[in-house]
């Protein structure tokens, strides 16, 4: 029996499961890090799978079914080859849910990110392809009215355009646009909406359908770029 349907929906997070991301704060490294790794597993790892799971049930049915499991968690393990941050660990643990089940759909995504202060939920098109994302501007632009709708509505159920390092000037080919009601939105490189969330909500099991109302609130975004990239997510 899945250990979600036994803890009935609480999947398995606790205190110390925001404890160890403390902890893992204060001490990123490895001497903290392979003591701590069998416990990780049990209170951050295994229920993070467990809700994704969940989550994807909860979606079987919806117009636009998305898939996470375990394969679509993020490593915790950093990549620090390039980077001047060398501490080996993420301090959160977070994961997808896509159209395919796959970390590598590059279409629209539902995301969970679990941190020591609560972290957040977010949904969209994350760091596309100049070319595809220049196929989303070019949307915004035809179709200003409806874009505009879309926008409100999301801000409306309190989601939030996260920017992701947004261009400074106006994209190449776009500078003609600088004075466009949805300039701000065309030097965007992603187009994502996020949500901060509480303790409690992974703790109770509430996570759940907190994904799902976000799902369902970004319906219309999600179609929006996928007709603008001429492709299909029903």
């Amino acid at each position: 029996m899945p250990r979600w349907t036994a803890m009935k929906s609480k999947f398995g997070f606790t205190d110390r499961s925001f404890q160890l991301l403390e902890e893992l704060h204060a001490n990123n490294n490895r001497e903290w890090f392979q003591p701590h790794k069998q416990e990780i597993g049990e209170l951050l790892l295994d229920p993070f799978a467990d809700l994704l799971e969940v989550t994807t049930a909860k979606l079987k049915d919806a117009r636009r079914p998305m898939i996470g499991s375990k394969q679509t968690i993020f490593r915790l393990n950093r990549d620090v080859r390039f980077s001047k941050d060398k501490r080996p660990y993420k301090e959160h643990v977070s994961g997808l849910l896509t159209p395919s089940g796959s970390k590598k759909d590059d279409s629209a995504l539902l995301y969970a990110h679990l941190a020591a202060d609560g972290g957040f939920i977010a949904s969209g098109f994350y760091k596309m392809e100049t070319k595809v994302l220049n196929l989303f501007r070019d949307r915004i632009i035809e179709d200003a009215k409806l874009f505009r709708t879309i926008t409100r509505k999301l801000l409306k159920a309190g989601y939030e355009f996260e920017p992701f390092e947004p261009l400074k000037s106006m994209p190449r080919g776009y500078s003609e646009y600088a004075d466009h009601e949805h300039a701000a939105y065309l030097k965007l490189k992603s187009y994502v909406v996020t949500k901060p969330q509480t303790r409690e909500v992974w703790i109770d099991g509430s996570i759940v359908k907190r994904l799902v109302a976000l799902h369902k609130a970004s319906g219309d975004l999600y179609q929006f770029g996928m007709e603008a990239m001429g492709t299909s997510m029903s």
